[in-house]
């Protein structure tokens, strides 16, 4: 019986449940996300700062990717609201891509939720610079999956 719960709880044991975030310590919708990133069983070191644009720069996101904040998770850069679901799909594929980004601030999505939720995408950020979709959410929900 003790093999079989170890052989259950070893997908949970696969990826880091740690994330460094950086953000300003004015923006309340980082702090929003960070709490719905503790709720779902992540630890967080979070570093304010006014200059939180450094590590954009050291982890390779163009300004159109930016948004307000960005976690750093086994080495992946994690840029603006991502859902924990996109998280965890990164983290168990383990693509070779610098991150997940959501660009901007969309309405409803996980720091950002204010009773309207719109339809919004999360990238994949590519090496080489460019991006591709990873899929479309809305607030904290997947509801079409690139192919």
């Amino acid at each position: 019986m003790k093999k079989w719960l170890i052989y259950l709880a070893l997908p949970l044991c696969l990826f880091s449940k740690n994330i460094e975030v950086y953000g300003s310590a004015y923006c309340g919708c980082c702090k929003k996300w960070v709490k719905y990133i503790k709720n779902n069983g992540y630890k967080v070191n979070l570093h304010e700062s006014n200059e939180f644009y450094k590590i954009k720069e050291q982890m390779k996101i163009k300004p159109e990717y930016q948004s307000c904040h960005t976690g750093i998770i086994e080495g992946y850069a994690i840029e603006g609201h991502v859902p924990v679901s996109a998280i965890e799909w990164l983290l168990e594929n383990k693509p070779d891509i610098i991150g997940l980004s959501v660009h901007g601030m969309p309405q409803g999505s996980p720091g950002m939720q204010q009773g309207i939720e719109e339809e919004y995408p999360v990238i994949l950020l590519l090496k080489d610079g460019t991006n591709r979709l990873y899929g479309y959410f809305k607030g904290d929900k997947l509801i079409s999956k690139a192919p």
